[in-house]
Order: C-alpha cells, then structure tokens, then sequence
C-alpha cells in the first residue's frame, strides 16, 4: 500500500476534480467491517504511563495475509492549569505513521514501542478489501506519589520536585479531557518542555516527559555552577546554586556580583510581582524608575493575558520565577 493508497484510504474523502466547479467532500471515519475495537472507543493511557492493549481485528478471510499500517494524530490546543474542557487555539498538529508491515489478520497496537495520544487510525489490505478504524487515546493521570516516587530514582537534582510542582502542580493532564497540559508558549505537561522542543511521547509519556526535564535540569545546574564559579573562584552557597538553577530554567541568570563586598547577591534591577509566578519589571527603564510594584501591576495587569512585547513595561523574568519556587 503506497503512503497515497493510505492517505485516501485514512480520510476516507472523496472529491470532485473538476476545474472551477464546486466541491464537496465526504469524510467516512471507518470503512469495512471489524470484529474489535469499535470505531471512536476511547483507551486509556493508564497512571504508569503504559501504552493501552488494543487488538485490531478486521473481518476478512483469514486465509489471507493482511499489509497493515497506522497513523496517529494529536492537535495541541492550550490549556491552563483549571480542570475545564474548554480550550484554547491549536498551537501544533503531532502526526507519527508506522512503516507498512505484513502480519496475520489481527494486530495488537504497538507503535513502535512509544506513548502517543490522539486519534490512531488502523489501515489494513487483505487482497482486494481495506479497511481503516479510528480510535481515541487518552491520558490517565499519575498520584503526585508516584511522580515523586519516579522522581527519586535520579540523582544530582536536587530542587527539581518544588519545580514541577511550580509547573503543573504535579499534573501531566486535564482530567476534565484526558489530554496534556499545553502552554501558550509550548510547554506541556508535568515539565512544561518549551527549549528543547518537546517531542511528541514527551508530551504524552509523563515519564518521557519527567526524562527529558531531568536531562535539561542536569544542564541548567552545570551551567549555574560555572557561573557562580567564575573566572576568580568564587565562593556560593546551596541555596545560592538552586536559585540560579531555577532561574535559568525560566530565564536569565539571578545573581550579580558584588564587587565590593566580594559576595553574590540578587540581581537588584528586578522587581517582582509578587501576585504573579515569573512577572516582573526591569527598574532600570526609566519608565518604571521610582515606582512601587503596587503601582506597576496596575499599570501593567490588564496586558498579562498575551505575551510582552518589545514595547512592553513588563517581562517574564527568571529571577520572579526562582523567588516564587522558593517560597512555594
């Protein structure tokens, strides 16, 4: 089966060719006839993030051969942290499709060994007959117990757990859909990956997810440790080296060095807003010059909705971000 034979096979469209004349198409979610699953079950990835057993078994001579192929599809809509099943905009279109393998007349969902949620759409050919069956796959939150119980096995991460919980209060989905925690910049789930980007297990495996943000805090605390190092050997504490690896999680670096007293202190250009997670403002725009943080915020509350801009008063700072871990 060509990717062209699947593609019309997978819409299951078909459209008039005609130039300049109207079209109208007609979308058929299955074709043939399948003794298991039904079309549009839902499965459920379940709380230790185990793909669901689905065995896909069409009604055809069993005689025959069968060439078999899959494709899954997810589109990511943003989300806050509140359970609701409203939505926002659609910020990527995920899309995996398994090589065309030939098997027996059935087949139990593999797909190659990863976690993927969306809509997967099963194509089979046995002779002359293809058949095609779309079924949901969801997420099943894991306990904050169990992450914290993941979390553990790694070392050198100090700190990492009170960043999830400043994340996603150790949330992988929505309960209220059974989809990923997506942010408006891309972040999803328990981490929120943004930088790297995230791949497309990651947003639905929590511990694909929770890996990948293991491996990306490793990297933000060598690199806060260089820094507070120096070129002069530098002396810094713990908590000093937890604040800048927070920090450089979300952005930037926390610490400036004191020259004359010889000591790492607080960046002092920035201000937080201290009824927000990572808003703040930089106090060396003259704009914001002399002002108190009540009266920025509301100045500035009515923009937090939508992203800064380069005009705006207002930034996402790392070091606001570092400041509420710590007193979360």
């Amino acid at each position: 089966m060509s990717d062209n034979e699947f593609k019309q096979v997978a819409t299951g469209a078909k459209a008039n060719e005609t130039k300049g004349s109207l079209v109208k198409v007609v979308v058929k979610n299955s074709s043939g006839s399948w003794k298991s699953p039904a079309e549009g079950e839902k499965f459920y990835i379940d709380e230790n993030g185990v793909f669901p057993r689905i065995f896909f078994q069409p009604e055809v001579d069993e005689s025959q051969k069968c060439i078999w192929k899959w494709e899954i599809k997810w589109a990511a809509a943003t989300s806050g942290l509140r359970e609701s099943k409203k939505r926002g905009r659609t910020i990527k279109n995920w899309n995996q499709t398994g090589k065309e393998f030939e098997g027996i007349t059935s087949w139990t969902a593999d797909l190659n060994g990863l976690c993927l949620g969306g809509t997967l759409t099963v194509v089979v050919k046995s002779g002359t007959t293809t058949l095609r069956r779309s079924v949901q796959i969801l997420g099943t939150n894991p306990t904050e117990d169990k992450i914290r119980e993941y979390i553990a096995t790694f070392d050198n991460i100090p700190g990492f757990d009170r960043l999830v919980d400043q994340e996603s209060k150790f949330k992988q989905f929505i309960s209220a859909d059974h989809e990923p925690i997506v942010a408006f910049d891309g972040g999803y789930g328990l981490t929120q990956l943004t930088d790297p980007k995230p791949k497309y297990n990651e947003a639905w495996d929590w511990k694909a997810n929770i890996r990948a943000g293991v491996t990306l805090y490793r990297t933000k605390r060598k690199e806060a440790e260089i820094y507070l190092k120096g070129g002069e050997k530098r002396t810094f504490t713990e908590e000093q080296l937890q604040l800048e690896t927070w920090c450089r999680w979300n952005s930037g670096h926390y610490h400036e060095w004191d020259k004359e007293n010889k000591k790492w202190i607080r960046n002092p250009a920035i201000l937080s807003d201290n009824e927000t997670a990572n808003i703040g403002w930089d106090m060396t725009k003259e704009e914001n010059k002399g002002k108190s943080e009540q009266e920025l915020h509301k100045r500035d509350k009515d923009e937090y909705a939508k992203p800064p801009t380069k005009k705006s008063l207002w930034r996402y700072s790392g070091v606001v971000y570092a400041d509420h871990v710590k007193q979360n």
